[in-house]
This record gives C-alpha cells, structure tokens and sequence, in this order.
C-alpha cells in the first residue's frame, strides 16, 4: 500500500493526497458519505436566511422591505444547493459550493450591517456563527481558505469607510476567528486525510492476510483432508484417529517402469500428471479422500476422516471408473494396463511428520488393499471377501478363489465386473459401466 499510494503524502497547502488515484478514492468515497451533511447544511442555511427575513427588521434598523428582499435571495441560493446536492458527489464539488455559499453569506451579513450602521458587535458575531459551520461540514482547508479571503476583503473595506464607533475590538476578533477557524480545519482535515489513509493500510493488510491464509488452506487442503486440516490449525497435535470401517484403494500402472525408461521425465510427468487428474476429478465426484501417490501408484479410502455411507460402493465404482480411464490414456500403449485391489475394514489415520507433513493410513486393512493390488489382473478390480460382501447388491463378481497374500496367506478374492444400479439401490452410487 505504502508503495502503491507515496506512503499517504499530503500536498503543503491544499493537503490534497500527491497520488492521484489515491486522491481521487478520498473524494469519491468520501464525498459520498458526507452528500447528506452538505445537503443538510445548505438546507439549515435556507432555513436560517428564512427566519433572519423575519428577525431583521425587529432586531435591527434594516427595512423590512431589505430584510425581506435578501433574505428570499439568499435561502433561494441555498435551496439551489440543496437542489444539485446530488451532483455534488466528491469532496471538492460540496465544499466548492459550500464555500461559494458561505462567502456570499459573508458578504452579504458585512454588507447589510455596514448599510443599516450595525458593524459594531451583529456583524463579526454573525460571520463567526457562519464559521462555525465549516465545522459542521468539515469544510476542507482550501476552500475554507478561498471562502474566507472574500469575507475579509469585504470587512476590510467597511472598517476603512467606517466613520462611527471604533472597530479595532471587532477586527481583533473578525481577524482571530478567521485565522483560528482555518488552523483548525487545516488541523481536522489533515487528521482525517491521514485517518482515511491508515485505514486504508489497514484494510489492504487485512485482505492480504485474508489472502495468505486462503492461499495457506488451499496449499493444506492439497495434502490434508478438510477436517484434519482445520483440527491441525487449531493446534492439534498429534492427529490420530481409528475407523471402525473404510474401505481403501490401490491402483497401480503395470507395465510403466519398462515405458519411463523409453520416455524422457517430462513425459512421464505429464503422462502421470494428466492421468491423475482425470483420478483426482473421480475422487472428488464420489466423496472420497485421496491419500498418496508413490511413482504411478495411486492410494485411496473412503470413510475417513468422516465416515461415509457407502463407502464400499463409491470405492468400488472408483476403480472401475479409473480402469476406464486408464485403458483411455493407454489405447497406444498395448503392454501398460491399471491395476487395482480394494480391501474393506478398519484403519488408523493421521498426520505423519511436522515437516512437509502428509496424511496417511494404516493397518491391516491398507496392507490387504496393498497385497490385492499387487496380485491382482491388469485392467480389473480385484477385491477381498469383505469388500464383496459389503457392493453384492450393485456389482457382479467373478471368484478367483483362494488366491495368496504375502503376509496375509491365503484369501478367497473376487474380480469385480459393473452392471446396472438396481431399483432399490438407495444410495445414489454413479456405476461406472
């Protein structure tokens, strides 16, 4: 902000802002908020010319006919500025009129009194009433300056032709007014510029925070659920919770060490990077949580960090989905196929690490899913009995029997093939066909 606005610089003597775009914004926006102060003071000032027709002549040797005369003319010069109040939306606009308006007000209470013989006391009390409204409308310096050089011309003038009673008490005063007036407002307006600039500071700090902490949620949410995200910035450590039932993902691109040895890293980062993507998209549409990705492995679960009815389906029809997409990127490349193995139970998850710090799960649950994967068929599912047991009413399964695990032995797995959602399939599953 500093650099963008010249650190709020104000001009010597009209303490404009010396940027003109940040100039222009002080005029605008405030301008706007005082329209309703500078229509209200032209109108008390219409108001108030009114009434003096009236008390004139009682109060004074001024003739009624006089009294009545200017005082029509000078509440119609005020309604007038009521009237185009609203094309005065800067700053400079409303006290330009304001102080055209109070220079003629002026003049003509110098003039009147100067007519009627009433200088002596009427006169510099009527101006320093008239003053007083600069502080009302916060007039800016400027223009209470331009306003008050006129006024003092035309007192100036009526104390040389003055051939009655000694003036030099209302000079004193008139001159001390005036110069009091103006420090004063000079004073107001500074204090204000340097206000409305700091708050201006304030704000831009505000939203580049606000930005800094969008930016450090978004880098979060790239590597942590929503959930642990917020429970890690609210200072939790260490995050770790047990699920009672997730069912959890592997896929794996067969045939892919073989083609990253032809292929230069560029692309193999965009093979993978385009592939995942289209993944990425298929997770989301289902409500799942990716967890990893390790080389062209890519890991999975569902029903974690918050639980999810029918994670099993949505799983399953991840996989099958994610197949299709493969066979799709790979139509060229015959010896490469995605291989997946899905595994249902419970898992531990948590943030791993406090330094480029990952979730991740664990179990016997991710291990199964793992070994599935492993010793699965390229291009198909391959899933344990409890995953089977938990998608049997949307999904057709081919038995491999029992097929062995390292380190878990021997298994009864399935081979899974998609068919249509049945009519009493309630839980808005997308099966991939």
């Amino acid at each position: 902000m500093t650099g963008a606005f010249e650190g709020g610089a104000l001009a010597r003597f009209s303490l404009r802002f010396l940027d003109r775009e940040l100039e222009q914004r002080f005029q605008c926006e405030e301008g706007e908020g005082a329209q309703g102060w500078f229509g209200l003071t032209a109108g008390a000032s219409a108001v108030l010319w009114a009434i003096a027709a009236l008390i004139l002549p009682i109060g004074t040797d001024v003739p009624a006919d006089l009294a009545y005369t200017v005082g029509f003319l000078m509440s119609a010069a005020a309604i007038v500025c009521v009237v185009i109040s609203r094309w005065a939306r800067t700053l400079n606009r409303q006290h330009g009129l304001i102080g055209l308006l109070t220079a003629a007000n002026g003049i003509v209470i110098i003039s009147l009194a100067s007519v009627t013989g009433v200088v002596h006391g009427y006169a510099v009390a009527a101006i320093m009433l008239l003053f007083s409204y600069g502080f009302i409308a916060r007039t800016r310096f400027v223009f209470a300056f331009l306003r008050t050089a006129p006024i003092a011309v035309a007192f100036a003038v009526v104390v040389a032709r003055n051939d009655g009673a000694s003036l030099v008490l209302d000079t004193f005063i008139f001159v001390a007014v005036s110069i009091g007036t103006l420090l004063a407002l000079r004073r107001l307006e500074r204090d204000r510029r340097q206000v409305y600039y700091q708050a201006l500071v304030i704000q831009q700090q505000a939203d580049d925070l606000q930005r800094y902490s969008d930016e450090t949620d978004r880098l979060l949410l790239n590597v942590l659920p929503a959930s642990v995200s917020v429970r890690l910035r609210a200072g939790e450590s260490p995050i770790a919770d047990e699920y009672a039932s997730v069912s959890v993902l592997f896929a794996d691109m067969v045939g892919f060490t073989p083609l990253a040895a032809k292929l230069s890293p560029r692309e193999v980062i965009t093979l993978l990077s385009d592939l995942f993507t289209e993944f990425d998209s298929l997770v989301a549409e289902r409500g799942l949580e990716k967890i990893k990705t390790i080389g062209d492995a890519y890991m999975v679960a569902g029903g974690l960090p918050e639980p999810l009815e029918g994670h099993a389906n949505k799983v399953v029809d991840l996989g099958l989905a994610m197949v299709l997409v493969a066979e799709r990127f790979t139509v060229d490349l015959p010896d490469i196929a995605l291989r997946v193995g899905i595994h249902s139970g419970p898992a531990a998850g948590g943030v791993i690490g406090t330094r480029r710090f990952a979730y991740d799960v664990w179990g016997d649950t991710v291990n199964v899913a793992s070994r599935l994967e492993e010793s699965g068929i390229p291009g198909k599912v391959h899933v344990s009995e409890a995953t089977r047991m938990m998608v049997t009413n949307w999904f057709a399964f081919e038995a491999r029997g029992p097929v062995s695990l390292q380190g878990v032995g021997s298994v009864n797995t399935y081979l899974v093939s998609p068919h249509p959602m049945t009519a009493d399939n309630k839980s808005g599953l997308p099966v991939s066909e």
